[in-house]
């Protein structure tokens, strides 16, 4: 999917250009769009599916999911995590596990945490990795 023109100097990668078009998309478009292309090549879509999972999209997921991927995360990263989206999700993520693992993640959100952001987008990225292994796994699924 890479091509070079070497005579502009121009390089063209069309997997990332594709990934950036899919993450732009709303949920819905999305999923047809990898279906359509997972009957035609599984390897490439579920390529594309686990590129394009972010933070933000496992909040397109169903609660069932989102329980497997939360359930699975110790209370201070979840805390950590958590503190940076809408209270909406903050809410709907608590609301899906243990009231003592809810309870320790919430008392991580409510320190000021201003000063370490970076901690925050850590913990974020940490269960992308964990959804993405849960999806790999046909545990979840996306799109």
């Amino acid at each position: 999917m890479s091509q070079k023109n070497t005579e502009n100097g121009i390089f063209i990668n069309g997997k990332k250009q594709v990934i950036e078009l899919l993450q732009r998309m709303d949920a819905g478009d999305k999923a047809r769009l990898l279906k359509n292309l997972r009957t035609r090549n599984p390897v490439l879509a579920k390529e594309l599916t686990e590129s394009c999972i972010s933070f933000e999209s496992i909040w397109d997921l169903s609660d069932e999911c989102l329980k497997t991927i939360v359930s699975q995360v110790q209370p201070a990263i979840l805390g950590l995590a958590l503190n940076l989206v809408h209270i909406k999700n903050q809410r709907r993520a608590l609301s899906l596990i243990s009231r003592d693992m809810a309870m320790k993640a919430f008392e991580i959100m409510q320190k000021d945490l201003t000063s370490n952001r970076n901690e925050c987008i850590r913990a974020q990225q940490k269960i992308v990795e964990l959804a993405v292994n849960l999806h790999r796994n046909r545990i979840i699924q996306f799109y």
